[in-house]
């Protein structure tokens, strides 16, 4: 019995050392889980309480526990990356900004256009037509003034040769037979201006006709200088708006986000053309209208002394010297055509 006894008391003791042994092992691993678990509560819950922390510490802690939780380490190591070329750093950035003109910038070409044309049609043009009109009108004085002043000086010199000084009444008597005389000779087809004055004008009359054409012939000349004047403030005029022009050109050529335009750039070509074209035109009728104006002289216009009027060479030289400046006066085809283009460039 008392074997059975003790046997069953070591069986006892082993059962319990066994299980106490487990319960060491198992029980100290959870004291020890748990312990820690307890230390991260409080060190959470003393944190929390002490200071609010911003949201990017907080995000810096969470990536740090996620490296310490995967073992990952950061790389200090610097990537070097390809130098890029100076082409490919200036075009990348000028490649998706590039825009079309806005409508305000091509409204503003046009009106510039506009007002150009507006001038050179309404003002240049209309000067250019008056000063043509002068021209002729000067051409169609010079070629009356010699054949007045002959006819005029054969009168004077017949009324001298008929006129006797020292008895009026006598001389009055040889008027009247010259004036009364032989009438069929007024009705000849080959009568000459000695023949015929007397019949048909008075001295009055025709130094009356000569004074007219001479007074009209000195304003031709004022209304010459005048429109050439016009003409001049006209070019400064066109100038002033192509200054416009190329100033509001530039600065849309040099907004890197616009894209180019060939119309808008046409326009700004036309106008500089036309005024170029102008201008060439301006300085060699300010070069003509000198000469016309120096040709003004009596021996020019082929009044000599009284008693000598006559064609002389230097009234043909008068006469050739308007012709051919009112041949000149127009432009040429190319010019014409240059003109009218730019014309049609702005009704478009």
């Amino acid at each position: 019995m008392t074997d059975t006894n003790s046997n069953n008391n070591n069986d006892d003791a082993e059962k319990m050392r066994l299980a106490f042994e487990q319960f060491m092992l198992s029980g100290g691993k959870n004291n020890n889980n748990n312990n820690n678990n307890k230390n991260s509560q409080e060190k959470n819950s003393n944190e929390e309480a002490s200071t609010p922390q911003s949201t990017s510490s907080k995000s810096k802690k969470k990536k740090k526990k996620k490296r310490q939780s995967t073992g990952a380490t950061p790389n200090n190591k610097v990537i070097s990356t390809p130098p890029v070329t100076t082409k490919q750093q200036s075009s990348s950035p000028q490649q998706p900004t590039t825009t079309t003109p806005n409508p305000k910038v091509k409204k503003r070409y046009y009106q510039l256009l506009r007002s150009f044309n507006d001038k050179v049609k309404h003002t240049w043009m209309d000067i250019d037509e008056q000063l043509l009109s002068v021209l002729q009108n000067i051409l169609s004085i010079r070629g009356r003034v010699p054949h007045e002043w002959k006819v005029l000086s054969q009168a004077t010199r017949y009324h001298q040769a008929t006129v006797v000084e020292d008895s009026p009444e006598q001389g009055e008597e040889f008027d009247n037979d010259a004036y009364n005389g032989d009438d069929w000779k007024s009705y000849g087809h080959q009568e000459t201006s000695s023949q015929s004055f007397s019949h048909h004008l008075w001295i009055d009359d025709i130094q009356l006709a000569l004074s007219h054409d001479l007074e009209q012939h000195e304003k031709m000349l004022t209304g010459l200088r005048s429109l050439m004047s016009n003409m001049a403030e006209c070019h400064d005029a066109l100038g002033r708006i192509v200054d416009n022009l190329w100033q509001f050109h530039f600065e849309v050529e040099n907004d890197e986000g616009m894209k180019k335009d060939e119309s808008l750039e046409h326009i700004v070509t036309c106008v500089t053309s036309l005024y170029q074209m102008l201008s060439m035109e301006l300085y060699r009728k300010q070069n003509m209208v000198p000469m016309v104006i120096d040709s003004t002289k009596d021996e020019i216009l082929g009044m000599n002394e009284l008693g000598k009027g006559g064609h002389d060479v230097g009234t043909k030289k008068s006469q050739t010297l308007v012709r051919e400046c009112c041949k000149l006066w127009k432009r040429s085809s190319s010019d014409e055509e240059l003109l009218l283009s730019v014309m049609k460039l702005g009704e478009s």
